[in-house]
């Protein structure tokens, strides 16, 4: 598809008012370098081009063949094309599952034609597929009409938004990006955004790559491309859009699709090491530095120079916004960088260099060498560029060496901007722009892969369980939890809770949210337990768990959920029963090593309540990750039936009592 040597394009038409007339022009007006065939059994002649009335009577088998036919005529077109032979199609028709009722059955019959044939399917309902390299453009798109496609670059763009896609298309050619390549994927029936992501990764032209998701069906599969863009050193950036009710229910609507829980998309990036953008600018900004900087940064210290000190204080807060620092310099740079600014210079970082950069080059280079030496990366906010003869641009050329510089200039002028993307640094219009750029850099080179675990258990043996037998499951696990008797009437509850301590908590059975049923009761004297075992008794029709009262530790939630297309994923967070309301969590998909839990128990707002907030004991945090990681395991054994898994609270005690999971709540799936 990506590097097809000829194209069929079928519905292609001789009127240029009609979106069958655009592609086979597109290929025409670029100097496509392959063959092209328009199919049209009604046409004779298509933009000087002979017009076939069928695949079967072109005089050789396209690579890529277009088809632009009424739904309904879809699959039988298809059908054709795969028994000739031809490799792969892109199916622009719309009025597939899109549309609902017989375009979903129509969607189904044409998944069911590329699986018996073999042809490989990129939509339907796509806006098409452009390939610089060899000046092929597949595609009805109004993003081409008022210019070439972008000169041949190394990005490759995907894209489940076809209209919003080409507008990314459109934003990149006008910031001067050179894409490679551009994949509407449309409905997705056969090929995902999975497939075309490892199609990237394996292209030996495609080094950086950036995508529009709405939601990805294939969970395993994008681990696998994640994973493999990882091993190829190819950076992958993605917007994830549908984090809101509102715009979980437009891209619904819009592709048929649901986005799933934005966390566990999160989840999902952070396992393979996804960068993740917030828009479509990030997006293309972020493209922008994978592309022309020959290195990221290693660390997160900005040394930031400006002919402006507002433009520096912004830069300050953003930088601090975005979690990175601005570190004072060491005395001997501010000695030197005193010698070559003038007296009124802020030598500190940042430094203010004024406007002198537009004349006095040679105390930029100065500036800028002595930054690079102390900052991981360079921010020089350069202004009024285009006031300049443009020496400054040859002095940033020459500093931009082993340390990434970041030009800040809205008012550059393009050959400015031409030249320092030529030579590896990359220019942004304003300071947010950069800095959240960095920030996302920094994120990229610092991941590193999870350790991963293997799962313990059995479907078999997590099918159905109560909370004393979750528990009980826990305790095989080498989990500690609380000592309990499961009781039937008042008389034993008073016998138990004299037995477990004399002062214990009584609760109801295997539910959810016990608190919010009235149906947990703390530090009950075993002379009340009778009684307060007839009051839940009334609540929960039956039995009553009698436990010792756990005292001193620092109550969290442990869960896992099944969360499509993922699998389950694990969540640890601050708030017993008030959990909602904090929100303060963490998630990652199971099953988890004992170190990747310990980096989610460490990225909770709330750690240091852990780690001797303030004189407080220290927390045996070792003991939680090993629970969560254990917990994990026996999740992922458990196997899609187990739906979900709620141990809240779990206690954290001192160091070296570890945790006591007080807890439990499974609920299982019907099926099998």
């Amino acid at each position: 598809m990506l590097d097809a040597r000829s194209v069929a394009v079928v519905g292609a038409s001789a009127d240029p008012g009609k979106i069958g007339y655009l592609p086979v022009d597109y290929l025409v007006r670029f100097g496509y370098e392959g063959a092209i065939y328009p199919v049209n059994p009604r046409v004779e002649e298509v933009n000087g081009l002979r017009c076939y009335p069928s695949l079967g009577s072109l005089p050789a088998v396209p690579d890529l063949v277009g088809i632009m036919v009424a739904a309904p005529l879809v699959p039988a077109v298809l059908r054709e094309a795969g028994e000739l032979g031809i490799a792969a199609a892109v199916i622009i028709s719309a009025g597939f599952a899109e549309a609902g009722g017989e375009g979903a059955d129509l969607q189904q019959e044409v998944l069911a034609v590329a699986e018996e044939t073999g042809i490989h399917v990129c939509g339907p309902n796509s806006v098409g597929v452009i390939a610089t390299a060899n000046r092929m453009a597949v595609t009805f798109t109004a993003a081409l009409r008022q210019g070439p496609l972008t000169a041949p670059g190394r990005i490759g763009i995907v894209s489940q938004s076809g209209a919003f896609g080409t507008v990314l298309y459109g934003l990149a050619r006008h910031q001067g990006l050179s894409l490679h390549t551009y994949i509407s994927t449309g409905n997705e029936a056969q090929l995902g955004i999975p497939d075309y992501i490892a199609a990237m990764v394996e292209h030996p032209d495609i080094s950086t790559i950036g995508g529009y998701v709405e939601a990805i069906r294939d969970g395993p599969g994008f681990l696998e491309a994640g994973r493999a863009a990882r091993q190829a050193g190819k950076p992958v950036v993605l917007v994830k859009v549908g984090a809101s009710a509102a715009g979980a229910s437009a891209a619904t609507s819009h592709t048929g699709s649901l986005t799933g829980d934005d966390r566990t998309y999160q989840a999902a990036f952070d396992q393979v090491g996804v960068a993740r953008a917030i828009d479509e600018q990030h997006l293309l900004d972020v493209l922008q530095a994978f592309d022309v900087m020959p290195n990221v940064p290693a660390g997160d210290r900005l040394a930031i120079a400006s002919m402006s000190g507002g433009a520096g204080v912004l830069l300050c807060d953003a930088a601090h916004d975005h979690g990175l620092t601005v570190p004072p310099f060491p005395e001997d740079v501010v000695a030197r960088l005193g010698q070559v600014l003038p007296s009124f210079a802020a030598v500190q970082n940042p430094v203010d260099f004024t406007g002198q950069f537009v004349t006095n080059t040679v105390g930029l280079r100065t500036v800028l060498s002595e930054l690079a030496a102390v900052g991981d990366a360079v921010i020089l906010f350069a202004g009024l560029g285009w006031t300049a003869d443009g020496a400054w641009v040859e002095a940033v050329v020459e500093a931009a060496g082993t340390t990434p510089i970041v030009v800040v200039s809205p008012l550059a002028t393009d050959d400015q901007r031409d030249r320092l993307r030529a030579a590896g640094v990359p220019l942004y219009d304003s300071p947010v722009q950069a800095v959240r750029v960095l920030k996302t850099l920094v994120e990229w080179k610092s991941w590193r892969p999870p350790e991963g675990a293997a799962p313990i258990g059995s479907a078999e043996r997590v099918a159905s369980l109560t909370e004393a037998e979750g528990k009980a499951l826990l305790a095989d696990h080498g989990l500690a939890v609380p000592r309990s008797e499961l009781v039937a009437s008042g008389a034993e509850a008073s016998i138990a809770a004299r037995r477990l301590g004399g002062t214990v908590v009584m609760k109801i059975g295997n539910a959810s949210h016990k608190s919010d049923l009235g149906g947990v009761r703390l530090g009950v004297d075993h002379t009340d337990a009778a009684r307060v075992f007839e009051e839940l008794a009334v609540t929960v029709g039956g039995g009553v768990l009698i436990e010792e009262m756990i005292t001193g530790g620092i109550e969290l939630a442990v869960g896992a959920s099944w969360q499509e297309p993922f699998g389950h994923v694990m969540m640890v967070g601050f708030g017993g029963v008030g959990i909602e309301l904090l929100d303060d969590t963490a998630f990652g998909l199971a099953p988890l090593s004992v170190a990747d839990a310990g980096t989610m128990v460490r990225s909770l707002a709330g750690y240091p309540l852990l780690d001797g907030y303030r004189g407080s004991p220290k927390r045996d945090t070792d003991a939680l990750a090993e629970a969560i990681s254990i917990i994990s395991r026996i999740v992922a054994g458990a196997g899609p039936r187990l739906r979900e898994l709620d141990i809240n609270p779990i206690a954290v005690l001192p160091v070296g009592r570890g945790v006591v999971a007080l807890d439990f709540f499974a609920e299982f799936s019907s099926a099998g």
